[in-house]
């Protein structure tokens, strides 16, 4: 067992931080514009508050991947497949899980999050490993 939580244990991210576009901007190096970028391309998104626009803490760790992609020259509308594929990998971890959920018992949510978590580290490591062998002709053996 992981010692930190995992990724669908965690608390709300959207408590824990709230930032105004002008603070997202500011903490990421990125533009005003570059941020209506981001979420043109849905790779986040806003919540209202009152009159203002705020970003949680996942708008800011995609912000901050964001601009580090964009110093090598990698823009918003490049990052959205990341966005697909992770959509298309949450619907096959829906479909895991939906008979876990279904269940409606006292540990099902428990146990929902926990497959969940087993999911997302499996696909992360499966990504890497796969990533790595794609460019490996770019690089050499």
């Amino acid at each position: 067992q992981p010692s930190e939580p995992g990724l669908f244990s965690r608390p709300p991210s959207d408590t824990s931080e709230s930032l105004t576009v002008e603070e997202l901007a500011a903490a990421t190096g990125l533009s005003v514009l570059d941020i209506g970028e981001l979420e043109r391309f849905g790779l986040i998104e806003h919540r209202p508050l009152g009159p203002t626009r705020v970003y949680d803490e996942e708008a800011l760790l995609v912000a901050r991947a964001a601009a580090r992609f964009r110093a090598h020259g990698v823009e918003p509308r490049h990052l959205r497949m990341y966005k697909v594929a992770a959509d298309r990998e949450a619907g096959v971890f829906e479909q895991v899980v939906l008979p876990i959920v279904r269940q409606r018992d006292a540990d099902s949510r428990r146990r929902a999050i926990e497959v969940l978590d087993e999911l997302a580290r499996l696909g992360e490591g499966l990504h890497a490993a796969m990533l790595r062998r794609a460019l490996r002709d770019i690089t050499g053996p």
